[in-house]
């Protein structure tokens, strides 16, 4: 699959894997919203953000400084395995007791796997939604890839599973039985349907025109890409005609995508690998 040998032992996604290929996609931004809502449902995940970040008053700073950081786990190649462990040990701190006498730490198994395994989820519905339908082969492949970034982390991998049906099974367990309308959660679907005032990728000017217009659309795409369990969970309706919608819109950017210029489609991290490395999609 591409991998090679890390200066610790362990063993690196890069050239050659789909994750290489598809990772670095700004395609992935439009899962942005539901890989991080199932994140903050998580109780631990969200009383860490809750009480141990500036996701409240910063809502898309936050995610615009960890997404890059996050995907140099894979474009860092050959040094990936040295960016996850600095991310791990951003957490060590975060740890303590949430109001309903909960105790979590962010590097608790099951805590940090779900984090990942939102990512992973994301990039798995990225490539099967916009790209082209995946076989079972390239699912397998690509799940294998994300347990090898996972170990990376140096994090427990005990509640991991061993393959891509298994993980399909834990991960619906998971959203049925663990997941809950965090305040975090509640805060994100709230900064969702009303955007904050700014956001740093977009001219201040533009912005302001285009915040309360976007807003409506870009929440219903996003509802159209969560599990049925947690749009139920969140109070959200979805109904035959929204799903037919959503998939003319999925084709669009499906067809849309392979005009655009190289820059436009990676991200500035995915680029520099590329480059670096002299492998990749850009052209």
């Amino acid at each position: 699959m591409g991998e090679g040998v890390g200066a610790e032992g362990g063993v690196r996604v890069g050239p050659g894997t789909l994750h290489w290929r598809y990772a670095g996609e700004v395609r992935g931004y439009l899962l942005l919203v539901k890989a991080g809502l199932l994140q903050l449902m998580h109780p631990g995940l969200g009383a860490g953000v809750q009480y141990h970040s500036d996701f409240f008053d910063e809502p898309w700073e936050r995610v615009l400084r960890s997404v890059p950081e996050i995907q140099g786990v894979t474009f860092d190649y050959p040094d990936g395995d040295r960016t996850a462990r600095r991310i791990r040990d951003f957490h060590h701190h975060i740890k303590g007791t949430d109001a309903h006498d909960r105790r979590y730490h962010a590097l608790d198994p099951e805590t940090y796997f779900w984090a990942h395994a939102t990512i992973f989820d994301a990039l798995f519905q990225m490539i099967d939604m916009y790209d082209h339908p995946m076989s079972d082969g390239e699912k397998e492949q690509l799940y294998q890839e994300g347990c090898t970034v996972y170990r990376a982390y140096g994090v427990s991998e005990r509640v991991m599973p061993t393959d891509w049906p298994s993980f399909q099974r834990w991960f619906d367990t998971m959203c049925h039985e663990r997941l809950e309308i965090t305040p975090a959660a509640a805060r994100l679907v709230q900064f969702a349907k009303e955007p904050p005032e700014s956001f740093p990728l977009v001219p201040a000017a533009l912005y302001r025109v285009a915040r309360k217009p976007s807003a409506k659309p870009l929440w219903w795409h996003a509802v159209g890409t969560l599990p049925p369990v947690v749009r139920d969970m969140i109070g959200e309706r979805w109904t035959d005609r929204d799903e037919r919608r959503h998939q003319r819109v999925r084709q669009v950017i499906r067809k849309t995508w392979p005009v655009l210029p190289a820059r436009l489609r990676y991200t500035a991290r995915a680029r520099a690998g590329y480059q670096r490395v002299g492998i990749g999609p850009l052209g």
